[in-house]
């Protein structure tokens, strides 16, 4: 079995507020956990709940890339220019941010609360903040199958450090993922259902990391399970 790190549900750091709740699979904000360091450059995969018509003020400690991506319920990304996007389900929106940024993300809806990610990946090589329009996917269109969302896109000057895919299976249905560079480290973050990879079994809302392999094999065990690949290239 190829060398390996599992981030269980359960043991994720936790941080509310009245208007939010944020579930912690690596250390981060002021929760921290000896076990939970980050992989590699994947220094936070955050799970945000935010209430009706709530806000969440985001300061950028270091050069990163940002991942939004919504689970449930659409939202806006607005900037410190006062630019407002709206994300909407089935689309993802990355952002890059020079150190001492700030946005903030907020819930349109009057009744509903929302869920989405955030997910940062470091990368010192970042000179200023670019903010393009969000990504659209269709996961329907590629059942049983991890589909890019990017596929090691450029920045301005360089190329991203990492490649996107996401994925909805029927129950035992299974792929392979192979990596773009054997000294990759791919992590895959659970966000439906449950799956066998390479031999470990995942539930809703676990991480795995492996490292030191070249291809992942990957199992559905139920309907409907969802999961996002994320490729750490070198």
């Amino acid at each position: 079995m190829n060398p390996g790190k599992i981030f269980l549900n359960e043991q994720r750091g936790i941080e509310e507020s009245s208007t939010s709740k944020t579930t912690m699979t690596f250390n981060s904000n002021s929760y921290y956990d000896e076990h939970k360091q980050p992989i590699r450059n994947l220094t936070a995969l955050n799970d945000e709940l935010l209430v009706p018509r709530g806000k969440l003020e985001v300061s950028v400690k270091e050069a990163s890339h940002l991942l939004i991506l919504p689970i449930t319920g659409d939202l806006f990304y607005q900037g410190t220019s006062n630019d407002e996007t709206e994300v909407n389900i089935g689309e993802v929106k990355i952002c890059s941010f020079i150190a001492d940024s700030r946005f903030t993300i907020h819930n349109p809806y009057d009744s509903d609360i929302i869920n989405f990610l955030q997910i940062w990946i470091k990368d010192d090589s970042i000179s200023q903040n670019e903010i393009p329009k969000p990504i659209r996917f269709d996961i329907n269109k590629n059942i049983n199958q991890i589909a890019n969302i990017i596929n090691k896109g450029t920045l301005q000057h360089s190329p991203f450090p990492f490649k996107v895919g996401i994925g909805q299976f029927g129950g035992r249905s299974e792929t392979a993922y192979n990596l773009q560079n054997k000294n990759s480290t791919f992590f895959a973050f659970i966000i439906a259902g449950a799956f066998e990879i390479n031999g470990r079994l995942m539930h809703p809302r676990d991480g795995l990391a492996l490292w030191d392999v070249d291809s992942i094999e990957i199992e559905a065990l139920s309907n409907e399970a969802t999961l996002l690949c994320l490729e750490l290239i070198s």
